[in-house]
């Protein structure tokens, strides 16, 4: 299968975004977004400051699943998150689990902007799901990202399903996107971390419910394709 987004970024010159260094913040609407859109990066970045937040635990992956249930996820998506990092070079992280409903935070927004608000306040630079993602909960936690950073720190928005939902033909962001630089070393560790999901890499079962949620489309892009942010 062609990574058309792929391709099309790997020809692209695109610019570095700005860095203002001092603290970073990580926000991700489930376990996973984070690695899947800069983990190559995060591995360069295990020197500074950071911290991060999932959203949600992930726990409504797989809702037709008869092999597991969503408070099994909701205990190993974390984890697999924590060996993740682990595998980009982060012994100890600091991980904040705001604990909302996955596939629920629209409906619960305002909880999700107070319990952000003083994390990014302290924040020099922000990383948040892009808000035209196309999936509910990381368009809202980019919604929520770009308000509360409106009079505060850099924000970076990552895509993550756009690069395999939509093409890039007439997409007028691609005006402020940046590529972010990472050595192959890191490429390759960011390969390990994904293999570390894996209620989302691979099936979880031998059901109709149970295919691996990130599929060969997603995994080849956040693999082989350059990490690309929104500024």
């Amino acid at each position: 299968m062609t990574d058309t987004w792929g391709d099309a970024l790997t020809g692209m010159p695109l610019e570095r975004p700005r860095d203002p260094g001092g603290r970073v913040l990580v926000l991700s609407a489930h376990p996973d977004d984070e690695v899947l859109a800069v983990g190559a990066w995060l591995a360069c970045q295990i020197a500074r400051p950071i911290e991060f937040v999932t959203a949600t635990d992930g726990e409504a992956s797989h809702p037709e699943s008869s092999a597991v249930t969503p408070e099994q996820l909701r205990e190993r998506r974390p984890r697999e998150l924590l060996d993740a990092l682990n595998h980009l070079g982060f012994a100890d992280p600091v991980i904040h689990r705001l604990g909302l409903p996955d596939g629920g935070l629209t409906a619960n927004r305002d909880e999700l902007r107070s319990a952000l608000q003083p994390m990014i306040r302290a924040a020099d630079l922000v990383l948040a799901p892009f808000e035209s993602d196309g999936h509910p909960d990381h368009d809202t936690l980019g919604q929520v990202a770009r308000e509360l950073c409106a009079d505060g720190p850099v924000l970076w928005r990552f895509p993550i399903w756009t690069w395999v939902w939509t093409s890039p033909a007439d997409e007028p962001w691609l005006a402020t996107a940046r590529r972010l630089v990472a050595a192959p070393a890191a490429r390759d560790l960011k390969r390990r971390a994904l293999r570390a999901f894996v209620t989302q890499v691979r099936p979880v079962g031998d059901g109709v419910g149970d295919a691996a949620i990130v599929d060969d489309a997603l995994l080849r892009h956040a693999t082989e394709a350059p990490e690309v942010v929104v500024v």
